[in-house]
């Protein structure tokens, strides 16, 4: 604590509270079936903070928000959100002794087929607020030219409002050593990873993975990559035994200097493997495809969230390259907000469920730049295979729809256009479309939403929006078709 204290002495800190005001209308509040429908008026006062620390050894980076949420109709639903993101790295002793952290307070959909709401302003009984932390301190060391090793702990936990997810604390240490620059040709590695997941009123799950891997530089834009290890997981699985070697082999390709592919095949104790990672970006464009295989489960998902962050994919795109690297993020988060873009673009439901499961997800998107347009779209799919027993389930779900959540399919894209119509005004219009099946019970949901938006700068701190957005889902199960019209109305305000 002292020597993070001695770096936060020398950091540049930078205080930003933010208030916004929001009033909506929507023609069904609870996202009822057809002849249930409540309509109602909804009256935000948020409040927020941003706070950020760059120095030389220490960047942080932390943004909370207060929603509350005020209903004419009906009083009892008037709710209290908190909204956390925060993240550092220090630096606490030089080139060696390293500590990063996360926190977030978020509110997530609980089932994937129960009501989808966006903004928290819908009334549903399937929201819940979700609450995760890790602490990560780590050392790095350097043999000269010969390899370099880092010697990692995490602590972490998840936590979730709504009865029956249970709460969980992890614990990991992970270890890498690696060939240094002496290793010209031919490049070498070693891996151990151990966690230990426990759940409140559960078993502990342990994951042990020990590999090595060879990277063979056949020029200087493409390397051969091999790797091969063995794992060992405790969980009480439903099929294979969660255990065995495995090995995988590809390439890395870097064909111009914007455009970087990395993929592989292989095979673990479930079966063949595939991943893929591929970019290309141009002066007004960028590209991204990722495909992935793992076991995992519903914590590790909320703990590192598979979404397209909308400032990223700006700033790979080049559209900020004018300003220094540094300050290329904070520009695109202004440009976000100054034309009422989304901070996420289209991504899958994660769900909660206890169980653990294989997860194969694909995505890709590609984001266009103009001179007074941008253009982004994104496509997904995803499937969820559970590993575990559906009884881990039954206090989340009920003992009547336990099948539910065996396996699951995501499939969805999502188009973003914003229009600058001048230096102070612009238009954005979004379409998405989701569909999520359950091939067990034979459940298929069809979800669509429609935003057309105007955004206002009214002045340098003052920025107005007005929205219009439509959500509809048409379902197989009786009951489960719901239609919404919304128009909401804000201010944001810095100080």
């Amino acid at each position: 604590m002292a020597l993070l204290s001695a770096h936060s002495g020398a950091a540049d800190w930078k205080i930003a509270p933010t208030l916004d005001l929001k009033e909506t209308y929507s023609d069904n509040i609870t996202l009822a079936p057809a002849g249930n429908e409540k309509s109602d008026f909804v009256t935000q006062i948020n409040p927020g903070i941003a706070l950020t620390g760059t120095g030389p050894r220490l960047k942080v980076d932390a943004r909370y928000g207060l929603q509350n949420l005020i209903y004419a109709e009906d009083s009892r639903r008037n709710a209290t959100r908190h909204q956390l993101n925060a993240g550092a790295h220090a630096e606490l002793l030089d080139d060696f002794l390293f500590l990063d952290g996360k926190a977030s307070i978020s509110q997530q959909n609980i089932s994937a087929f129960g009501p989808q709401t966006t903004d928290n302003v819908n009334a549903t009984n399937n929201l819940t607020e979700t609450r995760t932390y890790s602490i990560s301190p780590y050392l790095r060391h350097r043999f000269g030219s010969t390899a370099s090793s880092e010697l990692r702990y995490t602590h972490d936990g998840v936590d979730a409002s709504t009865g029956g997810y249970l709460a969980s604390q992890s614990d990991r240490i992970q270890f890498s050593l690696n060939s240094g620059t002496a290793f010209k040709t031919l490049g070498w590695g070693l891996n151990y990873s151990d966690q230990k997941i426990d759940y409140s009123n559960a078993r502990t799950i342990d994951m042990e993975t020990i590999s090595g891997n060879l990277r063979y530089l056949v020029s200087t834009k493409l390397s051969l990559i091999a790797t091969g290890g063995y794992e060992k997981n405790n969980y009480l699985a439903i099929g294979t035994k969660p255990e065995g070697s495995f090995w995988s082999a590809g390439f890395a390709w870097t064909p111009f200097e914007r455009t970087r592919i990395m993929a592989n095949t292989g095979r673990r104790f479930f079966g063949s493997t595939y991943s893929l990672s591929a970019n290309h970006s141009t002066r007004r464009t960028a590209w991204s495809v990722d495909y992935s295989q793992d076991i995992t489960t519903t914590r590790s998902q909320f703990l590192l969230p598979a979404t397209i962050s909308t400032a990223d994919f700006l700033v790979q795109s080049h559209l900020f390259d004018s300003l220094p690297e540094a300050d290329r993020l904070a520009a695109a988060e202004a440009f976000i907000l100054a034309n009422g873009l989304p901070a996420a673009l289209a991504e899958n439901i994660n769900y909660f469920t206890n169980r653990v499961f294989l997860q194969k997800r694909l995505q890709a998107s590609v984001a266009l730049n103009g001179v007074k347009n941008t253009l982004v779209f994104s496509v997904f799919d995803m499937k969820r295979e559970a590993q575990t027993a559906q009884e881990m389930d039954s206090a989340l779900l009920g003992t009547d729809i336990l099948a539910l959540n065996d396996n699951t399919r995501q499939t969805g894209t999502n188009v973003l256009w914003n229009w600058r119509l001048s230096a102070l005004t612009s238009a954005n219009m979004s379409a998405g479309y989701t569909r999520v099946t359950s091939p067990v019970t034979d459940r298929k949901d069809n979800i669509k939403t429609i935003r057309l938006g105007l955004a206002r700068k009214f002045q340098p701190k003052l920025n107005g929006a007005l929205d219009y957005r439509h959500n509809q889902r048409d379902s197989s199960q009786s009951g489960g078709d719901y239609r919404e019209n919304a128009i909401t109305a804000s201010l944001h305000m810095s100080f």
